[in-house]
């Protein structure tokens, strides 16, 4: 994938601020989040209901400085879990 100039800086800025690459584990979280994005428009959801199901989970890595390993291992299960896997025909798609 071709990226701008401009996004290859922000690229090299953020790693060089936060660094890099995601661990297997929190790309898989991601792609839950997206799963349930997807979802919630795909469903009709509202803003508001799509947000509030996700800042539980944001809040939770939030707490404890976005350290994915170690609110895991506490035992939290974000909500998104699975959600990547959902398609139109396992959850129905909007009339």
């Amino acid at each position: 994938m071709n990226q701008s100039p401009h996004q290859n800086q922000l690229v090299e800025k953020l790693k060089s601020v936060y660094g890099g690459p995601m661990s297997a584990d929190e790309v898989q979280f991601l792609r839950d989040m997206q799963g349930f994005i997807a979802f919630a428009i795909r469903n009709g959801l509202s803003f508001r209901a799509t947000m509030s199901y996700l800042s539980h989970d944001w809040n939770e890595f939030a707490r404890e400085g976005f350290d994915f390993e170690s609110v895991i291992k506490r035992g939290f299960l974000p909500r998104v879990t699975g959600a990547s896997e959902a398609t139109p025909d396992a959850v129905g798609a909007a009339e």
